[in-house]
């Protein structure tokens, strides 16, 4: 199952690619398993590091959708 949105929430940021329980990096595309999210799963400000193209992200998961976070 391939979840995809590229739009806007009022409440959150962007949201981001879920695909098979993983989190796939926003930026390269090419890591699909930066961090494992289950569909309980909950937190704000969660630092998620892709080892391809070196970069960090800040995320928010509600439910199991992740969205970019809007600061810190």
């Amino acid at each position: 199952m391939r979840e995809k949105a590229l739009q806007s929430n009022g409440k959150h940021g962007r949201m981001l690619t879920v695909e098979n329980g993983w989190l796939e990096c926003p930026s390269c595309r090419r890591n699909r398993r930066v961090m494992q999210i289950r569909p309980d799963t909950e937190g704000r400000n969660i630092v998620a590091f892709c080892r391809v193209c070196k970069t960090e992200h800040i995320v928010d998961i509600v439910k199991g959708e992740c969205f970019e976070s809007y600061g810190q």
